[in-house]
């Protein structure tokens, strides 16, 4: 009997179907042994070794898939393609113990269609150990810093608070943003454009240059002195152009990307799409959905080009299947982008449901990545002015149309931050020609002011932390739900907003960690566990030089922790009498934070709550 290990029942079910007799299927429900939940479990001071136990409610389940593993001839652990599906795959191993040589072989499929689980089977590897180590370093870092800091927070501001390592650097880019905004001063400005007449047709020309100087007026006065000088003005043709311009679709979806789209076009959040990716995947219609990769199987491509040809015809073919590289930093561009497993099951575009939805998202973009770039005629002519065509005056008007002319790929699918977008739709000009003289229709006056930056959507979150290198496909919706769920920001009308005991928590730990919660700190540390994973750092080395940055701070903000507490401990008068026994009163701390109570406690037990001050944090010392 041969075994198969998979994470997921639904996938397991799904699997067992394609192997017939002789196989086995189990599912390991994820993982299945963590580190320990009421303690730190990392031995420092022993090459920060792990200890690892059981999960909660796991025992019953891991008996079953030991007992599975001793009783078969042949073992493919065939856990998830990544760092988590590799350390889950170890974990069995190592609860298995001994297995007196037998047969144990690590299969990895991006997609679950009888052809890619059969193909992974008949070409197994064996375990990495290295992305094991990875991952395993992750974890440690990851509990070191949660659990080490966290605490420091909760005794430092009061209450229940959590102060996860890459969480809190989303944390950070939201409270950030939000100091941006809130010390943004408008400006005003206003500019110019020309309405203008050839040949009976109506077309608009902006100011472009003046005195080769920015053409944004800081004064109304200004622009409407230059109305007054070209009203009486004559205005004619400069030199005119027309260029081709081709628009290329966009790859196929990483996992940044469908959230992006996601939460921009069908309005989910990042946590529903990894939910309904997951289903979708282990349906078997969609190839791994937890990638930072945008290559295509040639195989995958080639059918592709066929259902381009049958639907939408040969001119959406490009002459040859078009490759994409990746922008992020520290992307493994080895690992195939998200797609539909079957390119021939159209989307249908009666079906109800997100999951549907969803799907044909998926089928477009990746359709549109496969087909031929858009093509527009884009058209631009310089506009002059001045008393006459000899005597123009040192300003120059500027118009420009673009026509789409080929639709393309854009038959297919358009990013949803691209529709009704007023510079990718077309706007025609009339034909002019050089020296043409123009009449003068209007020329209006906007005002306009300057924009703070925007607060961030859950969309646009993802994509800075993607930007900056920070997390992985596994990671980002984990860390915008995490700062939700605990109410370190709220969701106001689709942008995150920080809360006041977030912008305390990101204070906090940004001033006593400035290391350790740095973005660009962060993004390296993401760096160098992808050298762990490449086996070209040791586990070890990448522990001890986290350590030997983080402890100083863990020293000092532990220092500082105790210092403000043991001045906090003391009761501190407020100027009042009890009303119950006519005692002082005075400011107390305790367990969830600060309060007021009756100086003859335990005699009297009057309390009330006191107003929350924003805590008053004080740089390191040098």
């Amino acid at each position: 009997m041969k075994l198969v290990i998979v994470e997921s029942p639904a996938k397991a079910k799904q699997i067992v179907g394609y192997l017939g007799k002789g196989w086995r299927v189990e599912a390991s429900r994820g993982h299945v042994r963590d580190l320990p939940q009421t303690e730190l479990g990392v031995d420092v001071d022993n090459g920060f070794r792990p200890q690892y136990v059981v999960l909660p409610g796991a025992g019953n389940r891991i008996k079953k898939l030991v007992k599975a593993i001793r009783e078969a001839d042949e073992v493919y652990l065939a856990t998830d393609p990544d760092r988590e599906g590799e350390a889950i795959a170890w974990h069995l191993l190592q609860l298995a113990g001994d297995l007196k040589r037998k047969p144990v072989f690590r299969a990895a499929f991006n997609a679950i269609t009888p052809d890619a689980v059969k193909a992974a089977l008949a070409e197994p590897r064996q375990l990495n150990t290295a992305l094991v180590k990875a991952q395993g370093a992750r974890r440690v870092i990851d509990r070191l810093v949660g659990y080490l800091v966290s605490p420091l927070a909760c005794k430092a501001l009061g209450g229940r608070l959590s102060a996860g390592r890459v969480q809190s650097v989303a944390l950070r880019l939201v409270v950030e943003r939000e100091r941006e905004i809130d010390g943004f001063t408008a400006k005003t400005y206003w500019t110019l454009r020309a309405i203008l007449n050839a040949d009976g047709s109506h077309f608009e020309a902006i100011l472009h240059r003046l005195k080769d100087a920015d053409v944004r007026f800081t004064s109304r006065k200004q622009v409407e002195k230059l109305v007054d000088l070209l009203q009486n003005a004559s205005f004619w043709t400069g030199k005119t152009g027309q260029t081709l311009k081709l628009r290329n679709p966009l790859p196929p979806f990483t996992t940044s990307s469908l959230q992006q789209s996601a939460a921009k076009g069908l309005g989910i959040s990042p946590e529903k799409t990894m939910q309904l990716a997951q289903t979708l995947y282990e349906q078997g219609r969609i190839t791994y959905h937890r990638t930072d990769g945008v290559s295509v199987a040639p195989e995958a491509q080639a059918v592709a080009r066929e259902v381009i040809g049958q639907q939408y015809g040969d001119g959406y073919l490009p002459p040859t299947p078009p490759t994409y590289k990746v922008k992020s930093k520290g992307a493994q561009e080895a690992h195939e982008s998200i797609r539909p497993t079957d390119i021939t099951k159209l989307p249908d575009e009666a079906a109800e449901g997100d999951g549907a939805k969803l799907y044909a998202l998926i089928w477009r973009r990746f359709i549109a990545s496969q087909m031929s770039p858009a093509r527009y005629t884009v058209t631009g002519a310089l506009i002059h002015a001045g008393k006459s065509t000899d005597k123009p005056f040192p300003l120059v008007f500027k118009a420009s149309g673009r026509e789409l002319i080929f639709d393309g790929f854009l038959r297919v699918y358009e990013e949803p931050d691209d529709v009704d977008n007023e510079t990718k739709t077309s706007s025609t000009m009339p034909a002019l020609k050089e020296g043409q003289p123009l009449t003068l229709v209007d020329l209006p006056v906007d005002e306009k002011q300057t924009r703070p930056p925007s607060r961030y959507s859950e969309a646009s979150l993802v994509q800075t932390l993607e930007q900056h290198g920070v997390g992985r496909p596994s990671t980002y919706a984990s860390m915008v739900k995490v700062i939700k769920d605990k109410k370190y920001v709220l969701l106001k009308q689709k942008r995150l907003q920080p809360t006041q005991t977030g912008i305390q928590l990101n204070d906090f730990v940004v001033e006593r960690f400035p290391q350790v919660f740095d973005v660009a700190y962060t993004a390296r540390l993401e760096t160098a566990l992808d050298r762990v994973a490449n086996d070209d750092l040791s586990r070890s080395d990448l522990l001890t030089a986290f350590w030997r940055g983080f402890q100083p701070q863990l020293k000092a903000a532990t220092e500082y922790t105790l210092t403000e507490m043991k001045a906090r401990s003391q009761a501190k008068p407020i100027g009042e009498t009890c009303p119950d026994c006519g005692a002082d009163l005075v400011e107390r701390q305790g367990a969830n934070g600060a309060f007021v109570g009756c100086l003859a406690y335990p005699k009297c037990s009057y309390t009330r709550n006191v107003e929350h001050r924003p805590l008053v944090l004080h740089p390191l010392e040098d």
